[in-house]
């Protein structure tokens, strides 16, 4: 199995207005993380009876299907 390379870049993080961390991996050619995810997390997402809680702000950019 070979190791995806994965980097980091700068992105928009329109919860906070400000540039924020992430790591992009290569192989799946998406952001996977953030420095800051755990400051905008919602510690307790209300989860509609059909669909499972999404704990981060609309528009973020790491995490789209999180989203509210």
């Amino acid at each position: 199995m070979q190791r995806s390379v994965s980097l980091k870049v700068i992105v928009h993080c329109p919860h906070f207005g400000r540039p924020v961390t992430a790591t992009r991996n290569l192989a799946i050619d998406r952001l996977v993380a953030c420095t800051d995810s755990e400051l905008c997390r919602d510690p307790n997402p209300v989860a509609a009876p059909t669909e499972h809680a999404r704990p981060f702000p609309r528009g973020c950019p790491v995490f789209p299907s999180l989203a509210k």
